[in-house]
């Protein structure tokens, strides 16, 4: 199952009521602020100069949660312009989510934004701090010596083990309820990948677009990172599994290009240009040797594969293969158990734990060509597998049993 709802609150209105004016840096305050130029939308330097100043007077004021904002104006800014920075501050900007609305309005030769907000600013105030309490736990784990690929991979991990998906939890479309309430969905999860990133020195954008995986198009986001000069696409919300599996993080959608997002994933570039992610060569499976090139490269990495998790005791082993063909092959071969009670039995003969033949389960991504094999083993029970094991049907349960896992 794949999560796809996007935020119902990005789609609210923005008021503007005229076209033509220009803003002035006479906005008291904004100029003194110190970013971070990796917090800075990626977008906003596709802003015109005057777009650009608006921009950084209005996110100000929002962080500050003022009521309104008072500009001058002695040039043109078109409603494009407006259109780009308010896209900005809703849909990209992670720390203005405490955003809900904007009127504009000119009188007297100035300009004059009208803001409403989520929270009052001592809620916002404190949500900021915990968010950031919860960013740098993540970020603690990175080290100067990593490279920044494992960052990456530090900070998608980062998040998919501390956060679950919830459709109905509060804030969970921004960075708060993510990164504080542990309860997010694929806004809330890239806001967060692209905050956290951000200041670990890592350029990203928030990718807004339609989930194709039904007919129903959701809308959904999900991020692209810059990575060796090149654009990478990473979706943390499908890369964080649903189920109740312990060893279940996946990286099926991770560092891919949009090639592999084909069948999956279509953009929606609204008001700025998205840049292309054009590489295969970064994928997790491709760079960490995963990745089958025929049925027979297939076997043989499945059960080095099973050998490297029986030595650490873990439950999954994936792969990805080239070819539809290929696919089919290692799908067949999973499904069927003689076959593999014959791996497992080959494999134990070199492990450091015992695998049990007599039971397995598997997950494939047909979009992917991804296979996933989920063993269990000797000496084990139940909460070695599993989050919740209430969760468990009666079958399995029962299955399980047969082999000592209760």
């Amino acid at each position: 199952m794949f999560k796809k709802i996007f935020s119902s609150f990005l789609c609210m209105a923005v008021m503007f009521i005229f076209l033509t004016a220009v803003f002035s840096t006479n906005h008291a305050g904004y100029a003194a602020a110190k970013t971070n130029i990796y917090e800075t939308p990626y977008y906003y330097y596709q802003l015109n100069d005057n777009a650009k100043t608006a921009y950084k007077a209005l996110k100000n004021a929002v962080l500050n949660c003022d009521e309104s904002v008072k500009l001058s104006y002695d040039c043109n800014i078109d409603q494009k312009d407006f259109e780009q920075i308010a896209e900005l501050l809703i849909f990209h900007d992670p720390m203005t989510f405490n955003l809900k609305d904007i009127e504009v309005s000119t009188y007297n030769n100035s300009i004059r934004f009208k803001l409403a907000y989520r929270y009052n600013k001592d809620t916002y105030d404190k949500m900021t701090a915990d968010y950031k309490h919860e960013a740098e736990k993540i970020l603690s784990n990175i080290t100067d010596d990593m490279s920044i690929y494992k960052k990456i991979r530090m900070i998608h991990d980062g998040i998919i083990n501390s956060a679950v998906y919830d459709l109905n939890s509060d804030a969970n479309d921004t960075i708060y309820g993510t990164l504080v309430n542990k309860k997010g969905k694929c806004d809330g999860y890239s806001k967060s990948f692209s905050y956290i990133c951000g200041q670990a020195g890592i350029r990203t954008i928030t990718v807004v677009g339609d989930d194709k995986m039904d007919n129903s198009n959701s809308m959904h986001m999900w991020n692209k990172v810059y990575y060796n000069k090149k654009w990478y696409n990473v979706d943390v919300t499908w890369d964080d599994p649903v189920g109740d599996l312990k060893d279940n993080l996946q990286y099926d959608f991770f560092m891919v290009s949009d090639n592999d997002l084909k069948n999956t994933h279509s953009e929606n570039n609204f008001s700025f240009d998205v840049p292309a992610a054009d590489d295969d060569s970064k994928n997790y499976f491709t760079v960490n040797k995963k990745y089958a090139e025929d049925f027979d490269s297939g076997k043989e990495m499945l059960k080095k594969g099973l050998i490297s998790a029986a030595d650490k005791k873990k439950a999954r082993v994936s792969l990805k293969c080239s070819s539809e063909e290929v696919y089919k092959e290692m799908k067949d071969y999973i499904m069927n158990s003689q076959k593999v009670s014959g791996l497992i039995n080959s494999v134990n003969k070199n492990a450091k734990n015992t695998l049990i033949s007599g039971i397995y389960s598997y997950k494939f991504n047909d979009n992917q060509h991804i296979v996933n094999l989920y063993v269990f083993y000797e000496n084990s029970d139940l909460d070695d597998y599993f989050i919740n094991t209430d969760k468990i049907s009666e079958y399995n349960l029962k299955a399980l049993a047969k082999f000592g896992i209760e």
